[in-house]
């Protein structure tokens, strides 16, 4: 018997040590986070880039990085199998086309406590930013604070030069009063000067410009431009968009430099809107005439800002990302974007790839700033998915000597100033605020009423925002046919759930 107790207490002795040790080997296993964003697919140096993000996450707070880059076109379709079926996985970018309805299905893990262990996202991004991500009260998102707000531009063509650089046509140079112009009052002389001079037009497609609506009106996540909330009247009213005086005087305009000629005259049908012409109208901030729309255009193009810049749900929720409701990392994975937000390295590697492969960095020839030149276009994942502009290094070009100029014996970068900080992040800290930021529309009641609607503002879009059509006659039009939809309801609903949220705040 006592050799029996014997051999069952060795036994015992040696399960115990093998059970320490593979508790061990389990405690020291790196938690892996996946995470799902969009891009043009894996890159495919990613093995190697990954190997050296690993070292570098496990170092900084003790997690490897397993990313999972879905194409554009796949994206729709993957999203959703992965959220409906439950898929593994720890953070997910999404947007708000399917962000509330996500949610609604228990797919995002609850962060409002859990932010409290994160304070660089709560330093970082404002709180009415996050607000702005909150569904009945509570966080289960942290948004991309890039242009989290919405800035719209005239985009002026400057002038037009042949291959030796010689003005031959001038535009915006010739009208220097450009800079002062904001409205769609404002550009009227301008435009008609310009024509007169070139012959060129403001060119729009069939969208027309929204903006005339968007910068005025918050339409509270309807996906209906006809139906929300002024930014400035300072009322906590619903109201139909189009028949208010502010609408209906740039439309009147609209419709007067159309028939002027001053607009293409196809604009109502028109499916894109590319070239040289006088004027057109973007979002983004003043240098991306230079970076972005001016190379688009084939010309240099300036800007002027059109009204004011403005803050709501729509506008923040077009980058977030969501952690797993099934993640066993939550809290790893609310640090990793919080690292993400915070850490140039870490940034600049998600965004631009892995360094002496995708880019190298460089540093400006007069002023040493640091800055990022790109070796190729291989890398796929999506910077604006990923997190902040702000700690991201800045993307710098090769230094072109001027005609005559003797070449240098090295090559030469030069580096932007920093447009996020000057301009993008000023833009968000100048935006006005809808009354309605952070208030989430359930349109339930009223969807098949706001479908219908959705379909009958297809049709008069292209007439009305365009200018191609009388406002005075297919405004009340299009306002007949809609409340036949159920245009009504949808304007007694909202205002009802809106009234409620403004009582319990």
């Amino acid at each position: 018997m006592k050799k029996f107790l014997s051999m069952l207490l060795a036994v015992v002795m040696v399960v115990s040590m093998f059970a320490g040790i593979g508790g061990s080997a389990l405690a020291d296993e790196v938690p892996e986070i996946v995470w799902y964003m969009v891009g043009g697919g894996m890159p495919s140096n990613y093995d190697s880039w990954k190997a050296k993000v690993d070292a570098y996450l496990e170092e900084k707070i003790g997690v490897h990085l397993d990313v999972q880059c879905v194409t554009w076109g796949d994206w729709g379709d993957r999203r959703t199998n992965v959220v409906t079926v439950n898929e593994p996985y720890d953070i997910m970018f999404t947007d708000s086309g399917s962000y509330i309805n996500d949610v609604h299905m228990g797919a995002f893990a609850d962060l409002t406590d859990l932010i409290k262990e994160t304070p660089g996202l709560t330093d970082l991004i404002p709180a009415a930013y996050l607000q702005a991500c909150e569904i009945d009260g509570k966080l289960y998102a942290i948004p991309a604070y890039k242009d989290s707000s919405m800035t719209q531009f005239f985009t002026w063509t400057y002038d037009i030069e042949d291959e030796d650089g010689n003005v031959v046509m001038e535009y915006a140079s010739a009208h220097p009063e450009y800079k002062d112009a904001h409205t769609i009052a404002d550009i009227g002389p301008i435009l008609r000067a310009i024509h007169e001079e070139t012959g060129d037009v403001f060119l729009m497609n069939k969208d027309g410009i929204s903006a005339i609506i968007g910068n005025k009106y918050d339409n509270i996540g309807t996906g209906l431009p006809t139906i929300g909330i002024s930014y400035r009247s300072g009322e906590n009213k619903i109201v139909p968009v189009f028949e208010q005086e502010d609408v209906m005087a740039d439309l009147r305009l609209m419709h007067e430099y159309f028939n002027e000629g001053l607009i293409n005259q196809d604009a109502a049908t028109a499916t894109e809107a590319t070239g040289i012409c006088a004027l057109g109208v973007a979002q983004g901030w003043p240098t991306a005439g230079d970076t972005v729309w001016g190379p688009g255009r084939g010309c240099r193009v300036v800007v002027s800002q059109f009204e004011d810049t403005v803050l709501s749900n729509d506008t923040v929720q077009g980058s977030m990302a969501c952690i797993s409701a099934s993640s066993e990392h939550q809290l790893e994975a609310l640090k990793l974007l919080e690292l993400v937000n915070t850490d140039t390295w870490l940034r600049d590697a998600l965004a631009y790839g892995e360094e002496g492969v995708n880019f190298k960095y460089v540093e400006d020839k007069d002023t040493g700033e640091k800055g990022v030149f790109k070796l190729n276009n291989d890398w796929t994942l999506a910077g604006y998915t990923q997190g902040t502009f702000f700690d991201m290094t800045l993307e710098a070009s090769k230094y072109e000597p001027a005609e005559g100029e003797e070449a240098p014996a090295e090559d030469l970068y030069v580096v932007p100033e920093n447009y996020y900080v000057n301009e993008v992040q000023v833009q968000n800290e100048n935006a006005i605020p809808s009354p309605a930021l952070g208030f989430i529309f359930d349109s339930t009641p009223v969807a098949d009423q706001l479908a219908a609607c959705q379909a009958t503002f297809a049709e008069y879009k292209g007439l009305i925002q365009t200018g191609a059509g009388d406002p005075d006659v297919y405004v009340p039009e299009m306002m007949e046919a809609m409340r036949a939809d159920g245009f009504d309801d949808i304007q007694a609903e909202l205002q009802s759930q809106f009234d409620a949220w403004l009582a319990a705040k």
